[in-house]
């Protein structure tokens, strides 16, 4: 039997190209190719500095800290009045070189006594750049003497380093954006899927058709990945992916994106030796996700029977 090659990106391309799907407007509430605005506090026995330093785009702020007491906190913050609408998310870029001390990230109101928070305690520092998505789920009261404890306007956002084992570090943060969302839900439209390539009928509609003896084949095994397009942003806590056998990646990594041109890597396998692969990654939310296959355990493609979003 001679099979059909097909390659459905030219497809996908037309379609994105003419989709009048509306972005949500996202503001850039600080780039930090300067640390303007932003003010240094700090406890006793704490010694802390900033500076700009190289970014993940352009330059990012820089703040070296050093608990010379063992115990202590500092941070930086800076005024940001802003109205909150019903539901909304904040997002920075972060890495460190830093013990496990403790993160914390405050929404302080016009006052200044009543603030909100999300308290990272004992806080694994990435070490290379990393997304931080802060929803307004996430934002708990932390004190104040306000009778109202739903939090519908900030005046300033602060950036908290406290002691859990003390010692020093540095932290970079870069791209600070505030974003209004729509309201959370659990449905979501059928995603569109598209590959590098596939074999008829084997086509890439499969691996979401919840239909166990159909599945997805490549058309050979350089250069190929399956990508999806939610039609809208959504969220997601990992994948469930079953491999046809004797198809299945061995290696791979898993990439998500807004806007179907800036990607970030949010998960990669290196020897994987199952027919299923459960992939973990928490609060993740994006419009595209994307599966880069690297090594097939077959000469001839990589076959998927099917994926599931959890």
């Amino acid at each position: 039997m001679k099979f059909q090659k097909k390659s459905p990106l030219k497809i996908f391309f037309v379609f994105l190209c003419f989709n009048n799907f509306l972005f949500p407007q996202i503001k850039t509430l600080d780039d930090f190719e300067t640390s303007s605005g932003w003010s240094v506090f700090k406890s006793d026995g704490v010694n802390l500095t900033i500076s700009n330093d190289i970014g993940l785009n352009g330059n990012a702020i820089r703040f070296d800290y050093d608990f010379t007491k063992g115990t202590g906190y500092g941070g930086i913050q800076k005024l940001f009045p802003i109205y909150l609408p019903d539901n909304y998310e904040f997002t920075f870029n972060i890495r460190a070189q830093s013990p496990s001390n403790n993160f914390e990230i405050k929404f302080i109101d016009s006052s200044g006594q009543n603030v909100w928070w999300v308290n990272n305690r004992n806080y694994d520092f990435p070490r290379e750049w990393k997304k931080i998505r802060i929803k307004k789920r996430h934002i708990n009261f932390a004190w104040g003497p306000t009778n109202d404890q739903s939090l519908k306007r900030i005046n300033r956002i602060e950036f908290t380093i406290a002691s859990f084992v003390g010692g020093k570090g540095t932290v970079w943060i870069d791209d600070l954006k505030f974003e209004p969302l729509a309201p959370e839900t659990n449905i979501y439209p059928r995603p569109i899927q598209g590959t590098t390539s596939s074999i008829e009928p084997h086509n890439p509609g499969f691996v979401i058709d919840n239909v166990s003896n159909t599945y997805w084949l490549s058309d050979g095994v350089k250069e190929q990945f399956i990508f999806f397009d939610f039609l809208k942003k959504r969220e997601f806590g990992g994948l469930k992916i079953n491999w046809l056998t004797k198809y299945q990646a061995k290696s791979f990594e898993v990439l998500l994106s807004d806007d179907f041109i800036n990607w970030e890597k949010v998960y990669s396998v290196a020897a994987n030796l199952c027919d299923i692969s459960f992939v973990r990654i928490p609060e993740a939310e994006a419009r595209f996700l994307k599966i880069n296959l690297s090594e097939s355990s077959s000469l001839e493609g990589f076959g998927i029977n099917d994926i599931t979003f959890l």
